[in-house]
């Protein structure tokens, strides 16, 4: 079971004070009269100045600040599957379920399972975690490259999503057998260092041919002079990604041209930004290839034009 340790910054604003009352010094029905010396008189009423500081002291402790329920908490789970579904183990999403006994499964086990719960067998998919729910859209984590110098928090549900576009994620070396991973201009250095003849040269604005096997997955480019990569992906699709960790830029324009005989196939769009593994085939922008153009043996033949963001050739 997960622990939780709270933490509270105190706020600065004044709060309501609820103030219990103090405890009363009884007075013995038997005590003895005050003596009339002098001495003793003095000695009565130091006395009778302490218990009334210790009094007021008690009832200082005894006044209680209520929390105020609308601050912000901080929350430290010692088991960090917590919040992860016990079939897929994978990060809970919303919407959560849970069956009658308070099994809980994300929605895709509950479909995958046919809507039975895998700990007691009752029905599962109808009724909502409603207090996991709310836990998850309120949890606020960092990010798994904060070592990489990543200082975003972002929500639970959207980690996967940020961790995809983080600038500080590692670029991992497409190929085979190779564990390098670094920024992409490191991964730039490496395959130049590392892979030289694997990596094909091109210029901005200067057409340049390749020939591709079905067996091969993708095709590193690098600009000759500012050593930007593209990862040029095909098989049955074909498209062109850039290298680089600014997601909000606008890519760069390419072009495809397929030749077979008199037919021809042009492919224009913009470069999307990628990185981590980069072998990964995109999921928009791509050009299926039409079983026409692939020569004898798998091959196939390609005119690609990458454009300088600035329009000027090298």
């Amino acid at each position: 079971m997960a622990k939780f340790s709270l933490f509270r910054e105190d706020e600065d604003e004044e709060e309501e004070c609820f103030v219990s009352s103090p405890k009363r010094r009884k007075t013995s029905n038997n005590e003895s009269p005050p003596s009339t010396s002098a001495s003793n008189t003095h000695h009565n009423h130091d006395d009778d100045q302490e218990q009334a500081k210790s009094d007021e002291e008690n009832e200082t402790n005894l006044i209680s600040k209520p929390r105020n329920s609308g601050a912000p908490i901080s929350v430290i789970l010692s088991d960090p599957d917590v919040l992860d579904c016990s079939i897929c183990f994978e990060p809970l999403t919303i919407p959560v379920f849970q069956c009658d006994n308070g099994h809980i499964a994300c929605s895709s086990c509950c479909n995958n399972l046919g809507n039975k719960c895998p700990s007691c067998c009752r029905k599962i998919g109808n009724n909502r975690c409603r207090a996991i729910e709310k836990v998850i859209e309120s949890v606020k984590v960092p990010c798994c490259y904060v070592q990489n110098g990543c200082k975003e928090t972002v929500s639970y549900c959207k980690k996967h999503e940020h961790e995809e576009k983080c600038r500080f994620a590692p670029c991992l070396c497409p190929f085979t057998n190779c564990l390098f991973w670094g920024t992409p201009r490191e991964l730039s250095h490496h395959m130049c260092q590392k892979h030289a003849d694997l990596v094909v040269g091109f210029c901005y604005n200067s057409t340049f041919t390749v020939a591709v096997g079905m067996d091969e997955n993708f095709l590193v480019l690098q600009e000759e002079k500012d050593g930007i990569l593209f990862i040029l992906t095909h098989g049955s699709t074909v498209a062109i990604r850039c290298v680089t960790s600014n997601f909000s830029d606008d890519g760069f324009k390419y072009d495809i041209v397929l030749r077979r005989g008199c037919s021809s196939l042009k492919f224009q769009s913009f470069t999307h930004a990628t990185i981590g593994q980069l072998s990964v085939p995109p999921s928009v922008d791509y050009l299926t290839v039409p079983g026409y153009f692939y020569e004898r043996g798998g091959r196939l033949n390609l005119e690609i034009c990458i454009s300088s963001k600035d329009g000027r050739t090298n």
